[in-house]
């Protein structure tokens, strides 16, 4: 008679072991039947060395051979043996299926049987061919099971059976799901989104002040002080800042989401409409040409630009009568007071020129005339002295030529202003009247969370 652990506890035990270890991976052993079928029949596999072993009494003429030429308990248990069926399995897996699920489970379901036979006090050769030394659990052999002792075997079994009962909801969501969940903070949740390659369906209870909140909804972000969940038509926003949140509990869905992009340049805003629509936004940034009427979160504001993060669809209205119109400002020559600041001051020069002129002609008008009248000859001569020097003075004469100069320039650059401000001003009230028909432009990107069947 072999010594060897019996069918049901290794079939029991590797479905549990399996179980826990596979959870580690967010990979659940229940939950098909094909892992299920691949992990018994990989929980079993080992003992193909022996015929009379479950598996042996199925594929007899395969057993009977390998149990001549090796024996029981040498070559099927060895770790060597498990590393090489193992990755024969994973690089048929990977070529037909490209993933490991498959792989993980067959490990993890013969390790449990070379785990539960080192159990016994026959123990198992782990490093066979390379040394034939055993391998326990654990050292005194006192705490072994020997072999026919059913009532330890029956101990195990219940033992087993027991732990998967109790352990399904850690088969259920995985290891790291479970250990998450059983905390249940902010802290906890952003790991699980972040991990998460599926959508995250959010149990929430929260409280600010009296008011309490609780819910489920499905997690868009998180963070570790934030969390943005689709609750129905509506998003609620988990902020620490804001609320005190005593638990959020993730459950996932096994749905994708992912998030899509828009650009969009110069449209209109039903357009707009049509591509915000009723979608679930992410980000949105839009520009225009002239303000606009958005209503987004249930409040509307006039905006020229408008930015956000999450939100539930958004309305956009042109404002027609908010159209900006541009109001036109004349603009002078800079040159011409200038130029009438020299001619005004040569006016006045010129003025004083010719009062001195006119002065000098006088004077010399007065002792020619005193002259006539005179007969003392001493006097007289003194009197043509005198009208001799005021002749010979000369005096500047006005600059009448340059002051027409300067009145023709001034008069020909009032001209040009006042026809460079009539286009001007025609220009201006054209593009005032253009902008009161076209309708208003919009530039941006809006980023949308797409649901799988939602």
């Amino acid at each position: 008679m072999y010594e060897a652990m019996r069918a049901p506890n290794h079939i029991v035990g590797g479905l549990v072991f399996t179980g826990i270890c596979s959870s580690l991976s967010g990979v659940n052993v229940f939950a098909s039947p094909v892992y299920m079928g691949l992990a018994i029949s990989a929980a079993l596999l080992p003992d193909i060395d022996h015929p009379k072993t479950l598996i042996g009494s199925l594929l007899k003429p395969l057993s009977q051979s390998i149990n001549r030429r090796y024996g029981h308990r040498t070559i099927t248990h060895s770790g060597v043996t498990l590393t090489i069926l193992t990755l024969v399995v994973a690089i048929i897996e990977k070529v037909t299926a490209g993933a490991n699920s498959l792989a993980l489970i067959f490990f993890f379901a013969y390790f449990s049987h070379l785990m539960l036979d080192m159990m016994t006090l026959q123990g198992v050769p782990l490093l066979y061919p390379i040394t034939k030394n055993p391998f326990v659990i654990p050292g005194n052999p006192g705490y072994r099971i020997r072999t026919g002792d059913l009532r330890a075997e029956a101990v195990m079994f219940c033992l087993f059976l027991s732990l998967g009962l109790f352990l399904r909801p850690l088969f259920e969501h995985g290891f790291w799901t479970s250990y998450n969940r059983l905390f249940g903070t902010m802290q906890h949740l952003y790991l699980e989104f972040q991990r998460s390659e599926d959508l995250l369906e959010v149990q929430y209870r929260a409280h600010k002040g009296s008011l309490l909140l609780s819910g489920k909804g499905y997690c868009l972000e998180a963070k570790p002080g934030r969390a943005v969940l689709l609750q129905g038509d509506s998003l609620v926003v988990l902020d620490k800042s804001e609320l005190v949140v005593e638990e959020v509990i993730p459950l996932h869905t096994g749905q994708k989401f992912f998030f899509r992009e828009h650009r969009f340049v110069g449209i209109g805003v039903d357009s707009l409409q049509h591509l915000v629509g009723r979608h679930i936004i992410a980000k949105l940034d839009v520009v225009a040409d002239r303000p606009f009427l958005v209503t987004a979160n249930g409040a509307a504001s006039e905006q020229r630009r408008f930015e956000s993060g999450f939100l539930r669809g958004a309305i956009f209205h042109e404002l027609y009568d908010s159209v900006e119109v541009e109001v036109f400002v004349y603009e002078p020559n800079p040159r011409i007071p200038v130029l009438r600041a020299k001619l005004h001051s040569l006016q006045q020069w010129n003025s004083s020129r010719a009062e001195a002129v006119g002065r000098h002609a006088l004077r010399i008008g007065e002792l020619s005339e005193r002259l006539q009248r005179v007969t003392d000859m001493v006097k007289k001569e003194g009197l043509y002295r005198q009208l001799a020097e005021e002749r010979k003075r000369k005096l500047p004469q006005p600059d009448y030529s340059r002051e027409q100069e300067l009145v023709t320039e001034i008069a020909a650059l009032q001209e040009q202003e006042r026809a460079k401000n009539a286009r001007q001003r025609e220009a201006l009230e054209r593009r005032n009247r253009e902008a009161e028909l076209q309708p208003a432009s919009f530039t941006g990107y809006l980023t949308t969370v797409e649901i799988e069947g939602l």
